[in-house]
């Protein structure tokens, strides 16, 4: 009966051995199990704070791109306002330019007749 009595003993510490093991398996698919969860949740976090950072990016891409709209308008609004003065003053120059010409070919031709600037020389005509 020693030996069944050293069987015993030996089966008991193989099913302790067992029994051990597969509670270290369950331990370390439970530690996986929340490695993996903490994981996804980390994951889930930094998308979410990529994604804010993304659109505070855009938002300002944004905000620059409508203020240069609102520069180009002002500017655009300026350009014109100047360019319908220059008109102006160019309408006005012609107008007393017009009048002064219109004077003098009325003076030169009270005066008495063309004058020689139009005229072929009389020597020089065939």
């Amino acid at each position: 009966m020693p030996m069944e009595r050293v069987l015993t003993e030996r089966h008991k510490r193989a099913e302790g051995a067992r029994q051990e093991a597969e509670a270290s398996r369950v331990a370390v698919q439970e530690k996986l199990r929340t490695n993996n969860e903490a994981l996804r949740k980390a994951r889930a976090e930094l998308f979410v704070t990529q994604e804010a950072a993304r659109r505070i990016v855009l938002d300002e891409r944004q905000a620059a791109v409508s203020a240069a709209r609102v520069a180009a308008q002002h500017n655009l609004q300026e350009a014109k306002k100047a360019l319908a003065a220059e008109v102006e003053a160019a309408h006005a120059q012609l107008e007393q330019s017009s009048g002064v010409l219109a004077n003098e070919i009325a003076e030169a031709i009270l005066a008495g007749g063309p004058s020689d600037a139009g005229r072929i020389p009389s020597g020089e005509a065939q």
